[in-house]
C-alpha cells in the first residue's frame, strides 16, 4: 500500500493498483458502495464505509480524498451519514482541528439502536390496530407482531453473540 494503513486480506495481492489499492481492496470498497446504494444511500457513502472498514487507524478527510479520489465535500457528507447510522465515529487529535473517522467495531450497538427505532415503529403500528377495521386491522396487527418478533430475536441474537465472545 502507499501511505495508508490497510492490512491486505489473506490471499489477496498486496501490490497496489493505480489507485493505491490492491485489486481485492478496490473490489471490496466498490462492492460496499454498490450494496449501500441498493439500500438507498449514495454509492460514495458505501465506498467510504468499505474503505474505513479496511483501515487500522482513524483517517481525516484530506487522506480520504486523496486515497479514494473523491471530492472532499461528498466524503464529508458520506462520513456524516455513516456517523448518523452509528457505523463510524469521529475523533480529533490533541492540538488539531482535523476530524478523523473510523469504522465502529461494535456493530451490535447499531443493532440495539436500530431495535429502539423498531420498537417505536411497532408501538405506532399497534396504536393503529384499535382504530382500523377489517383487513387494515389485521394487516396492522400482523405487522406489529412481525416487528415485535424481529426486535426480540435481534436482542436475543446480540446477547448470544456477546456471551460467545466473552467466553472466547
Amino acid at each position: 500500500m502507499t501511505d495508508h494503513d490497510i492490512t491486505p486480506a489473506a490471499g489477496s495481492s498486496p501490490a497496489p493498483g493505480p489507485d493505491g489499492f490492491s485489486d481485492a481492496e478496490a473490489s471490496f470498497i466498490s462492492e460496499m458502495g454498490s450494496l449501500m446504494e441498493r439500500w438507498g444511500l449514495p454509492q460514495a457513502t458505501g465506498r467510504l464505509f468499505g474503505y474505513l472498514l479496511l483501515r487500522n487507524k482513524p483517517v481525516d478527510l484530506d487522506t480520504m480524498t486523496r486515497e479514494l479520489g473523491q471530492a472532499k465535500s461528498g466524503l464529508s457528507v458520506a462520513a456524516r451519514q455513516l456517523e448518523s447510522w452509528a457505523l463510524v465515529r469521529r475523533s480529533t487529535r490533541p492540538g488539531s482541528r482535523r476530524i478523523d473517522y473510523e469504522a465502529v467495531g461494535d456493530l451490535q450497538h447499531l443493532l440495539l439502536v436500530n431495535n429502539a427505532h423498531m420498537r417505536k415503529f411497532t408501538e405506532t403500528l399497534s396504536s393503529g390496530v384499535p382504530v382500523a377495521r377489517g383487513e387494515a386491522r389485521d394487516r396492522l396487527a400482523s405487522l406489529a407482531d412481525l416487528f415485535n418478533g424481529f426486535v426480540q430475536q435481534t436482542e436475543a441474537l446480540v446477547a448470544d453473540w456477546e456471551a460467545r465472545r466473552a467466553a472466547s
